[in-house]
């Protein structure tokens, strides 16, 4: 492991203090609440160290000009959430515009069909950002495990990606279930199955990282039990389903966060502070841009399946205050 220096230290824990900051209600039929600070505190005794930086030293280990990395994401179904939610598709493009202009690499976003349009337009926004260095593709699944492992291998073949991440994109249970986090589940043929590029990628011995706020998103295999054991609901599928609504995907690094877009977006904080660019931070402008355009293609909040500018129930405003403190972080620290 490496052991990080008292400056990115300290920085770190500021970025993880704020990302992993509760903003859930207290009541209702939202997600769970009091869950946040336990799943962070989970991840971290598991790595050791602040998650967002440890991810950004990962990546930046294993980046540079022309290499390849993918960015997975999309959750929800119909009826709720036909074309998935406001969390996950901004805070992964986000992120590869920060991977994208920092290291000059290809960033491939991955999604399944039915997710494809709010992510495209996400997309859209930060292309216009772009300077010129790097690439920003997109590639949609199709449902069911065949033809995800197709696609799988047709990516490792043709790009040799560097590293895999997963930003608010669900896992199977050991069943083969994919759940939400309040136990409402989905069979193997009704969702793309993006969590193989994980278990590709632990064959390949490539770099992943996973970033979610449930516990049922790819990445938090590495930590299930525990997980399990913290879950408000104790983890239990609406489906009866024995080994509950967890994932058992996991990844190098799992990074626990309020909202999955946070820890996104804090990885992106991290990144810039680690290379000394500023300009490479989420700004809250963006932000507006980013929540607007996912909304319009037909995203839901996912904590409350209103198509509104929200995400997890926490409104837009709250979200560029977030992005805002996130760059106050980094510029003091530089």
């Amino acid at each position: 492991m490496m052991t990080p220096t008292n400056h990115e230290l300290l920085v770190g824990e500021r970025i993880d203090q704020l990302m992993s900051l509760e903003m859930r209600p207290l009541r209702g039929k939202g997600l769970p609440s009091g869950y946040v600070s336990q799943l962070y505190r989970i991840c971290r005794e598991h790595h050791g160290e602040p998650l967002a930086m440890l991810a950004a030293k990962k990546l930046a280990g294993v980046l540079s000009p022309g290499k390849v990395v993918v960015i997975a994401t999309g959750a929800g179904i119909a009826p709720n959430l036909p074309y998935g939610e406001t969390d996950g598709p901004p805070g992964a493009l986000a992120l590869a515009r920060a991977l994208a202009e920092g290291f000059d690499c290809h960033v491939l976003i991955a999604t399944e069909h039915d997710h494809l349009s709010p992510v495209e337009a996400c997309r859209n926004v930060i292309q216009s950002q772009l300077t010129g260095r790097g690439l920003i593709s997109g590639v949609a699944f199709a449902k069911g495990k065949a033809e995800g492992m197709k696609m799988c291998e047709s990516i490792f073949s043709d790009l040799n990606p560097a590293a895999i991440i997963f930003v608010e994109r669900d896992g199977p249970n050991a069943e083969g279930i994919f759940h939400g986090v309040r136990g409402d589940f989905r069979t193997p043929d009704q969702v793309g199955h993006l969590y193989l590029l994980a278990d590709m990628a632990r064959q390949k011995q490539v770099l992943t990282i996973g970033i979610g706020d449930g516990g049922n998103e790819v990445g938090f295999g590495a930590v299930r039990d525990q997980v399990a054991l913290a879950h408000p609901y104790g983890a239990k599928s609406h489906g009866e389903f024995p080994s509950g609504v967890i994932t058992v995907t996991s990844t190098d690094v799992v990074v626990a966060a309020s909202v999955s877009n946070w820890g996104a977006y804090a990885v992106t904080a991290a990144l810039a502070w680690l290379l000394k660019r500023l300009d490479l931070t989420h700004i809250p402008e963006c932000e507006k841009a980013l929540i607007a355009a996912c909304v319009a293609a037909g995203a839901r909040d996912g904590a409350t399946s209103l198509q509104e500018e929200a995400v997890d129930g926490i409104d837009l405003e709250t979200h560029m205050a977030f992005t805002r403190m996130l760059g106050s972080i980094i510029s003091i620290s530089l």
